[in-house]
């Protein structure tokens, strides 16, 4: 072999590792962030809010934290929380309950996901999650990221338009 062939065989090498390592890192880049708002339960004076997290990243999340506003089914903001979530691993889906003290459940209209302000796991930031979270709701109350979720869960996850 030539000593010009072999400089480009090892270019093009090269050039191939480099460009799988940075489709390796990507890679945590690809996928989404399911949260479903599965149940909202009276527990006498505390409202029970479950979520269902579906990490569907290539990386664990350590833990997610999302600042949320409930809203009352007028439309008013009534409560501004921070929920945190136990790690999530890829593939795996975790249920976390939050107990919402001197809540009715029947006065929550929707919950809003206001922020990422915690995302912690290999290549990722709160940004970053931000973009690939992924909100629905089993629930009366919608759990909402955008404009485009209102009224999903009230029509079994498809859009209303008017």
């Amino acid at each position: 072999m030539s000593k010009t062939r072999w400089s480009g065989t090892r270019v093009a090498l090269g050039v191939a590792l480099i460009s799988f390592g940075l489709a390796g890192s990507a890679s945590a880049a690809d996928g989404e962030i399911e949260v479903e708002l599965n149940r909202l339960q009276q527990m006498e004076a505390t409202c029970r809010l479950s979520l269902v997290f579906t990490n569907r990243l290539d990386v664990t999340i350590d833990q997610l934290e999302l600042e949320t506003v409930l809203f009352d089914p007028d439309g008013g903001a009534m409560r501004f929380l921070v929920l945190k979530s136990q790690p999530l691993i890829p593939g795996k889906i975790r249920v976390s309950q939050y107990d919402l003290a001197d809540t009715q459940c029947s006065d929550v209209g929707s919950v809003l996901i206001n922020d990422v302000v915690g995302c912690k796991g290999e290549g990722l930031k709160p940004a970053t999650c931000l973009t690939k979270l992924v909100p629905s709701s089993r629930t009366d109350a919608d759990l909402i990221l955008t404009v485009s979720d209102q009224g999903k869960a009230a029509t079994g996850g498809a859009e209303v338009t008017q």
